[in-house]
């Protein structure tokens, strides 16, 4: 008889997407999150709406609402990317890498690498 080891941490974020909608769509769905977090420091608020979303970061209407449609699958008991941003403490890199830097696409550039991390972090937390 064998025995199954117990799960000695919890889940991360990107182990919690991957079970529920994939590895592809976790990952924009990460990407989605991020964008998300430079956005609402951009705005200095959440964005209202997907299309404001979309208009911030310079995407298409389309590739927004299909990241988002990844994001909701892969945690669909996350409304928005906000709270998955302040759990992790991405929220406060993003609102950090934006002030210093000045510039969106300067901040998205140095933020990109925080989207793996992010996923690392327990999804508990």
């Amino acid at each position: 008889m064998t025995s199954v080891a117990k799960r000695k941490r919890p889940a991360t974020w990107a182990e919690v997407g991957v079970m529920n909608a994939g590895f592809r769509a976790a990952l924009h769905g990460m990407h989605f999150a991020m964008g998300w977090g430079l956005a609402t420091a951009e705005l200095g608020r959440e964005p209202e709406t997907v299309d404001e979303y979309a208009e911030v970061m310079g995407l298409s209407r389309a590739k927004a609402f299909r990241d988002q449609q990844d994001f909701r699958r892969a945690w669909p008991s996350e409304e928005t990317p906000y709270a998955f941003n302040v759990k992790t403490g991405a929220q406060a890199r993003y609102d950090e890498a934006l002030k210093r830097l000045g510039d969106l696409g300067k901040a998205r550039r140095e933020v990109e690498a925080m989207v793996l991390t992010q996923g690392a972090q327990p999804a508990g937390a």
